[in-house]
């Protein structure tokens, strides 16, 4: 999957998300097309985008997605799997759940696109990735601290045996 930042009409920023998504547990890959594609169970919807059943109910319980209900039946339409691109995608960009809750009611018109995007402010887009850097660099001190670790380890080892 590719993001690029553009503009709206409007001057906003916009994470735009591309067009070649994960691919299904099938082998196949799954696209929008310009006819509406039939409800998806939750069945269908963890096995395309390899997600539980269980997190799908998870995301439904707090409100991030509003699947059809007939009875106990679920049926997800594109609307829900647009919605469930953008919490995966939010995910992945380390947004929490709240931010994504106030993504998706923030941005109802552009999710009607034929193309997902996550309008953010700048200043937002700017903080996210101060966090995420902040978080990298804790990361890359952790993995040194580890290494140094399993080279005394290694070392220690290594003596003893010539001892």
């Amino acid at each position: 999957m590719h993001t690029h930042l553009e503009r709206d009409p409007r001057g906003r920023a916009n994470i735009a998300i591309g067009e070649d998504h994960r691919a299904a547990s099938s082998g196949e890959r799954f696209s929008q097309s310009s006819a509406p594609a039939p409800a998806s169970t939750i069945r269908e919807m963890a096995r395309d985008f390899g997600v539980s059943i269980r997190a799908l109910r998870f995301y439904e319980d707090r409100g991030l997605l509003r699947p059809k209900r007939e009875g106990a039946m679920r049926f997800y339409e594109e609307r829900e799997r647009r919605n469930l691109k953008m919490i995966l995608k939010s995910k992945q960009l380390g947004f929490t759940l709240a931010e994504i809750s106030a993504m998706l009611a923030s941005q109802s018109e552009l999710l009607e696109a034929a193309e997902l995007e996550m309008a953010l402010p700048p200043e937002q887009i700017i903080a996210q990735i101060g966090f995420l850097e902040r978080q990298r660099q804790e990361l890359d001190a952790a993995i040194m601290e580890l290494r140094k670790a399993h080279c005394r380890l290694v070392e220690t080892k290594f003596l003893g045996a010539i001892a």
